[in-house]
This record gives structure tokens, sequence and C-alpha cells, in this order.
């Protein structure tokens, strides 16, 4: 508490028995609620936000009326305090307008200025929450996680991944505390926008948003079992007032309307946000003008409550596809071969060659295929689905075997809290054989490219937006190339086996040149392909592609390109990985013939936070760069 508020206190006792009006003492000594009401708590409460340029003033993000008690209250701290002071003081008449009352509706303003207040503030004993103590379990919250999603390219509202909150109650003896409660947010979308406009309407506040509440099965189904994402909980170590002020909060924003902002103004903004209301918590990432779910995670890995370390524990949900792959690869090669001849029907398990295996085999091989045929099936199949019928026969022979956990000897994987930042700055040297020699400034807000994807991104894929690449020279500065967005999406494909095969699809919007042996030919270019991957061996993947292109017609170049391609990608250890990609053109109502393109880029990891990259390119003309990048 302020000191200058304990001096205050016995002059608040009169401003406390406003109710329907306010009182004469008040009026002539404004000082102490003035103070209390620009107390960062009771704005972070509100959700005041600085809004106008030419008139700075604050504004509440929320824009539920409902979430007001005063008529100017949204912009108003003042008024707001004064208003919720008499409203938690009013009396309720019977028990069925409990639910409504203030210190119902609003129980962490009734608790922070009780902690603030002390007995000066004094509240009705007869008031009963119950859709409150219902949604709490009355008060047996014992502590709360932020969970993060890591990143799923099916939907671009999850590309750089999803965080909500979850509420872990005492005595809940569900497995990871599936039956604990979960605040989500995210865009109300209640048209169904295609990608494009989605993204357009997401990024300029076209939506608005809001939090929901579902029992954490739900995301741990829908993230795990659906979209095959896994997802990281960071239980916090925070104390028990803290605990109850941040559920009591979480309870007053429920269905409360904001504005959305795909990159700014976010779930992991949100999320952050809520738990920002404890007094000398800091976690929004300020660092940059964007807000990307693993910049809060890593700085939740970073911060400190009360001299101690903010996170108590990191439990990791692995997704129906890692549970697979990661039983897939313990297995060893005489299990694997036995496994997959299981699960393409060349042998039965009443065949020697699976009931001679040992006993622990047998288990593992059961196991691991009980997830394979869970991966691959058909949900809308239902019941019919040859995977769910091949999924009952091997667990009627897993039931016939003695009981036990076989050993799957793997390691859990790194935590993204402990990986690398995700925005990027890259300075080098660049020779091109038309235009001789360039400063290269590379720029990439977010996220990852085929050769720095490390803890929580897809491996061998790349997601990008607003990658900006300028070239510095005697003749000025030029835009070399400027990704709107990039994506490249590519499936494992660990087993290969039918149903884990490596589909793979690339999308790029954006500015770059028809050609390398010329100064001034860029152009808007839209590409797109579909592809097939292949793992070789763990080091070792290639992909070929077929798609189009469609661009502006310049210098008798046509409006696009048809092409096929294939990318090769090398992994040497963690400190060393390349890739080379080579394609034929085919251009489309153009004076041109046929032409390759080539490049090949090699990628050298200096830690977390610095690269080294040469790449070289080759398209009517040759390039060659050699740069340092740093991550921030």
């Amino acid at each position: 508490m302020h000191h200058s508020l304990v001096r205050h206190l016995l002059r608040l006792f009169g401003c406390l028995l406003l109710i329907s009006s306010q009182n004469a003492f008040c009026d002539e000594q404004p000082d102490a609620l003035q103070e209390l009401s620009s107390h960062p708590v009771w704005l972070n409460l509100l959700h005041y936000e600085k809004a106008g340029l030419l008139q700075p003033r604050l504004q509440s993000a929320i824009s539920s009326p409902e979430f007001f008690l005063a008529a100017d209250g949204h912009q108003n701290p003042l008024a707001e305090l004064q208003a919720t002071l008499a409203a938690l003081q009013q009396s309720v008449a019977t028990d069925d307008a409990a639910g409504s009352h203030a210190v119902c509706r609003f129980p962490a303003r009734a608790l922070w200025l009780q902690s603030q207040l002390g007995t000066d503030l004094e509240l009705h004993k007869n008031i009963n929450c119950t859709d409150l103590d219902k949604w709490t379990r009355d008060n047996t919250v014992s502590s709360v996680s932020v969970v993060f999603a890591t990143g799923y390219l099916g939907n671009p509202a999850s590309y750089y991944g999803h965080t909500l909150l979850k509420f872990n109650f005492t005595g809940d003896g569900s497995e990871g505390g599936l039956m604990d409660a979960s605040l989500n947010y995210g865009a109300i979308v209640e048209n169904d926008d295609d990608p494009v406009t989605y993204i357009f309407k997401g990024i300029f506040g076209g939506y608005d948003g809001g939090f929901s509440h579902i029992n954490f099965y739900f995301h741990n189904h829908n993230y795990g079992e659906n979209e095959l994402r896994d997802m990281w909980e960071y239980q916090l170590d925070l104390p028990p007032d803290a605990v109850e002020l941040v559920t009591a909060h979480a309870w007053e924003v429920l269905g409360k309307r904001y504005t959305y902002y795909f990159f700014r103004r976010n779930c992991a903004y949100r999320m952050a946000e809520i738990l920002e209301i404890v007094e000398g918590l800091k976690i929004v990432p300020d660092s940059r003008p964007w807000t990307i779910p693993q910049s809060l995670i890593q700085s939740l890995g970073d911060a400190s409550y009360q001299s101690r370390p903010l996170l108590s524990e990191v439990r990791y949900h692995p997704s129906r596809q890692s549970r697979l792959y990661t039983k897939y690869q313990a297995l060893s090669s005489f299990e694997q071969q036995l496994f997959k001849q299981l699960a393409l029907e060349d042998i039965h398990f009443e065949d020697a060659s699976f009931t001679g295996a040992d006993l622990p085999s047998r288990q593992r091989i059961l196991d691991t295929l009980l997830d394979y045929y869970q991966f691959i099936r058909d949900r809308a199949a239902g019941a019919e689905d040859p995977a769910n019928l091949a999924h009952r026969e091997a667990l009627a022979m897993r039931y016939q075997l003695p009981p036990g956990l076989p050993s799957f000897a793997n390691k859990k994987p790194e935590s993204p809290h402990t990986g690398r930042a995700p925005s990027w700055f890259q300075l080098g040297i660049t020779h091109n054989s038309d235009t001789s020699h360039a400063l290269s400034v590379r720029l990439r807000p977010a996220y990852y490219d085929a050769l720095d994807a490390d803890h929580a991104h897809v491996k061998r894929a790349a997601l990008s937006m607003g990658d900006l690449r300028l070239h510095i020279s005697d003749q000025g500065i030029k835009l070399r190339q400027l990704d709107l967005i990039s994506i490249a999406s590519v499936s494992p494909a660990l087993t290969g086996l039918p149903g884990d095969t490596g589909t793979a699809w690339n999308l790029k919007v954006g500015v770059e040149p028809l050609r390398l042996d010329c100064e001034h030919c860029l152009v808007p270019r839209i590409q797109a392909d579909r592809g097939y991957g292949y793992r070789f061996d763990e080091s070792l993947f290639s992909t070929t592609y077929i798609g189009a292109a469609v661009q502006e017609s310049r210098l008798q170049e046509g409006y696009g390109f048809a092409r096929i391609g294939a990318r090769l990608n090398l992994a040497t250890g963690s400190l060393w990985e390349a890739q080379l990609q080579v394609e034929h053109r085919l251009p489309v109502a153009a004076k041109v013939s046929a032409y390759n393109a080539l490049r090949l880029e090699a990628r050298r990891s200096m830690g977390s936070s610095q690269d080294l990259r040469l790449m070289y390119e080759r398209n009517r003309g040759d390039e060659l760069t050699l740069a340092l990048g740093w991550y921030w």
C-alpha cells in the first residue's frame, strides 16, 4: 500500500458512504480517491489504455457497457471507483438478486479495494454469489498456469501458437488436470471468412475479441488430438492472495468484448494483462510493437516475483502425433520392422515373427500401434473406419499380454521458453554478378524458416510475415524483397506409413525481383505449391512440389509461371543446417523461354542469439551473400 494512501484512510471512510449521491466531504477532499483511482492495479482492473494522438486520454479496452458501473466509467477511472465503492456496499434485498450484486460481478475489485482500505470497506455478509462459487469451486483454485499450444499452419489464427490460462483446483485427480477450468481469448468470428479476409480483418481490428471458459480437456482434445499441436503448461509460483485475485478477475472479464488485433493485442497480450493485475508483476513483452505467444512464454521464464522465479513447474502435454513419433523412434530397428509389417498387414498377431518376440518388444510394438491407429483414424467415418477396427484388434491383443508399462527411452523435448527469440535482424555483404557489391540488411519480425526452426516450431517448415530485405550501395537504398507472408508447411512423415505421408504446401505473397541480372525489376507476386516430402533419415529430408505464380507483367516476363521443384534439407548435428532448392519454371504469356532457378543456403548456429549464413542464388544472374544474424 502506498504510504500516502494510509494517511487518507480516515478521510476515505466518509467517501465510502456514497450510495446514490456524492458526499460533500469527498467533493472537498478528493485527493485520496484521486490517488486510489490512478493506482496501477486499479487501472489494470479496468483495462484502461492510452487513446488519442493529439489529446491522449485513458479509455478501457473493454467495450461492453455492463463492465462499468459509472456512465462514463469506460474513460473515467475516478468516476468508476466512486461508483464501485457505492455499489459494493449496497444491501441485497433478496437472495434472487444476489448474483447481480457488485461483489459477485466484480470480485477482484472488491478483493483489491479491501486490501487497500481494510476494515474501512465493510461488505455485507449475506451476499450469496452462487455462480461465482460454482466457477471457482468454492474458491479452491490452488495455482494458475499459462498454457502454450504450439503453432498450427492449418489456421491463420494459430500460426504463431496460442496461449490460455488454466486454473488448477485442489484435489483434481484427473490426469494432467483435464477437469481444471481454462480461460481462452480469441477473435469472435460470426461469418465464415476465408483465410485472407481473416488475416486482413485481424490485423486492422475488424473483429471483436473476448474471453470464454471451458474445462481444460476440451483444449487438450482439440489441440492435441485434432490439430496435433503440443501443449506446454507453465505453472506460476504465486501466493494464495494473488491466485485468488487473478481467478476473480478472470470471472469479471468473461464474455466482455474487446477489439481484437492479430499482432499486438491478441491472446498472449490479454492473458498477460490478466496476470499483471498482481502488483509488481510485469510480463507483457514491450521490446517490440507485436506480441508473439512464444515471447510471452520466454518472458515468464525470465520473470521473478517476490524474489523467486515466477515459474514453479513446466509440464508437457504431447499431441497424438508426438506420442506416436516418440514411441516409434524409441523402437529398435527390429521392432520398427515388425511394427510396419503389422500396420501394413503383411503379418498378423498370430504369426511367429511377432509371437516369437520377447514380451517387452511386443508391448512396445502394440502400444505404438494403438497410437498409430488413433493418429490415422477418420473421425467422420465412425466405428466402421478400418483404423478403428484395427485399433480394437490391437487393443484386444494388448489385453492378452501380462500387464505392465513398457519402457520407451526418449527424453522430453526442449521447452519453448528456452528457445531463441522469435524476431531476427541480419546484416551482410552481397555480391551480384551484374550489379556488383551491396550491404544487405534484413528484418524478419517473426518467426522461423527451414534452417532455424527450434523448440515448438515445425521442423523443416517456414513461417514469416513482413520479411524485409534491403540492399545499400553507391546507388542508394533499394528494396530487394518483401514477403508479406511466407509459409512452407511440411509433414514430418516419420513412419512413412499410410496416413503419415509427407504432404507439403507453400504459400508466398510479396514483392521480389523477376531475375537477378537487373536492378529495377521488382514485381508483386503470389506463389502457391503442393508437394510431397520424404524422410531419408534423421539428417536428410526432401520435398518435391508443383505449383504456379501470378505476377505483374514486366520486361516481357509474362503474368506468371508454372513450376516444378524440389528442396533438400540437410542437418549435420545441432550447429549446421543447409537447404538446396531447384526449380524449373515455365513462363505464361511471356516472350522468354523456360528457365531454371537455384537457391542454396547454409546456416551455422552461434548460440541462441546469433547465426551466420551463406546464401547463393541463380536466376539468370548469380548472387552470393554472407551475413550475420541476431535474434531478439
